[in-house]
């Protein structure tokens, strides 16, 4: 995930059962892009559940996987064989041993404390002809907006842990924002853009998320005195119901930014 362990310890099983279904449908795409050659290496960091590593790894890379939080990585170890994990984090990453011919980092960006300090990393990892594919959130999109209004509509109070502002996650969160952070870190760019889908889930589950605190929202349900928290389920009810199909599900249009870059000379 990050180099943020607390924020996701213990909480593994969670993310696995509900937001890694959303990070999950940005592996084709940004693994299409990547376009890694059968026995290539590759370094998957922030794996989580390993939906990159497992996907890498059926294309017939030979994958390196890395995440700082040891609860997640048993995780994936168990459903992930034939890859090499590592326990480790940015934006250090010093067990792992370079170069690779390809690196991920997907749903990453967004977690990370030192994001340029990072990405300089990776591009360090990267073998001369190396390319690298990240992705992340913008800061406001519909799926997100979705939870913003239950923030609002409930009257929770977002704690300062929570921010999701530049300030808080090192760069502006929008297309010219990852492109100013990827470039001053050394990625010689080749695209960024934005990803648009329709992430389809059970309305239970998807609550089950923040309820069980993960993420941003899940902290801040989690914050909240027993009455407001119970304000935020009411709100999330009513305002899901505009995303139910009737096939019972909820198809919630979501944006992610997707970018790919080699190494600057």
């Amino acid at each position: 995930m990050s180099n943020h362990t607390g924020k996701w310890a213990g909480k593994a099983e969670a993310y696995a059962e509900t937001f890694a279904l959303l990070c999950a449908q940005l592996v084709d795409p940004l693994l299409d892009a990547l376009a890694p050659t059968a026995g290539s290496r590759l370094l998957d960091v922030g794996t989580g559940t390993g939906s990159v590593a497992r996907a890498a790894r059926d294309r017939g890379c030979q994958v390196v996987a890395v995440d700082p939080e040891a609860d997640m990585l048993a995780m994936a170890v168990q459903a992930v064989p034939g890859v090499e994990f590592i326990e480790d984090g940015l934006p250090g990453l010093d067990r792992v041993t370079g170069p690779f011919d390809a690196i991920t980092a997907n749903c990453v960006l967004n977690q990370l404390a030192e994001p340029q300090a990072s990405v300089r990393r990776l591009t360090q990892l990267l073998s001369p002809d190396g390319r690298l594919a990240i992705s992340t959130w913008p800061e406001v999109h519909p799926l997100q907006q979705l939870w913003n209004d239950v923030v609002a509509q409930a009257g929770a109070e977002v704690p300062s842990g929570a921010a999701r502002s530049a300030a808080a996650t090192g760069f502006e969160r929008s297309l010219d924002g990852v492109s100013g952070l990827l470039s001053a870190a050394g990625v010689q760019l080749e695209r960024v853009w934005a990803y648009e889908f329709v992430h389809r889930v059970d309305p239970q589950l998807w609550w089950s998320g923040p309820s069980r605190g993960v993420a941003w929202i899940g902290q801040v349900y989690r914050a909240q005195s027993p009455a407001k928290a119970d304000a935020m389920e009411r709100a999330y009810q009513r305002l899901s119901a505009a995303y139910l199909a009737a096939d019972g599900m909820l198809h919630l249009p979501a944006t992610a930014i997707l970018a790919v870059g080699g190494r600057s000379a």
